[in-house]
C-alpha cells in the first residue's frame, strides 16, 4: 500500500522524534502500529524488510524450518533471535512450526518432491508402495489365522473339561 519510500521517511521521522500523530497525517497511516512495524522490520531485515507482506509472500521449505527449529533448540535462542538470524519477518511464524511439529502437522511438501523426481524413482515410489500394501494385507492374514488358532484352541481345552 505504501511505497519503501514512504515508509523508509516514515520510519526516520519516527526516529527523529516527530510524533506519530504528525507522521499519520502526512502520510493518510491508519494506525500507530504500521508505523511500528515498519520500525521493526527495518531492525530485524533491513531494508528489504519494507517489501509489503501481503505482496510477497515468502514459502519456506521443510528443511529449512526444521534447520531453523534445530538451531533455535541447540542455541537455546529466543524467537526474536532466531527470526532475526534467518531472516524471517514475524518470530511466531517459528513459534507456530514448531507446534505444528509437536502436534505432527509439519510434514515435507510432497508437491514440490514430485515435481522433482525422475520416471526411475517414481517407478520405484509406487513399487515399494504396492508391495506395503501386499505386507499389509499378509500381516493381516495372519493375524487373523493366529486368531481363529487360539479361538480353536480354547474351544477344544472346553471340551476337554
Amino acid at each position: 500500500m505504501f511505497s519503501k519510500e514512504v515508509q523508509l521517511e516514515a520510519v526516520s521521522m519516527y526516529l527523529k522524534g516527530v510524533p506519530p500523530k504528525q507522521i499519520r497525517k502526512k502520510f493518510g497511516i491508519k494506525g500507530d502500529a504500521t508505523i511500528l512495524n515498519w520500525l521493526t522490520n527495518i531492525k530485524m531485515l533491513g531494508i528489504e524488510g519494507l517489501n509489503n507482506p501481503s505482496r510477497s509472500k515468502t514459502n519456506y521449505s521443510y528443511s529449512f524450518k526444521i534447520k531453523v527449529i534445530r538451531w533455535r533448540l541447540e542455541h537455546h535462542a529466543s524467537l526474536p533471535v532466531a527470526a532475526k538470524k534467518f531472516r524471517i519477518r514475524t518470530p511466531a511464524q517459528i513459534w507456530q512450526w514448531e507446534r505444528a511439529l509437536e502436534s505432527g502437522r509439519l510434514k515435507p511438501d510432497k508437491r514440490r518432491r514430485n515435481q522433482t523426481m525422475n520416471k526411475q524413482e517414481h517407478d520405484k515410489i509406487k513399487k515399494l508402495e504396492e508391495e506395503n500394501e501386499l505386507l499389509r494385507i499378509k500381516v493381516a492374514y495372519l493375524e487373523k489365522l493366529e486368531a481363529l488358532a487360539q479361538e480353536k484352541k480354547k474351544l477344544q481345552t472346553k471340551t476337554k473339561r
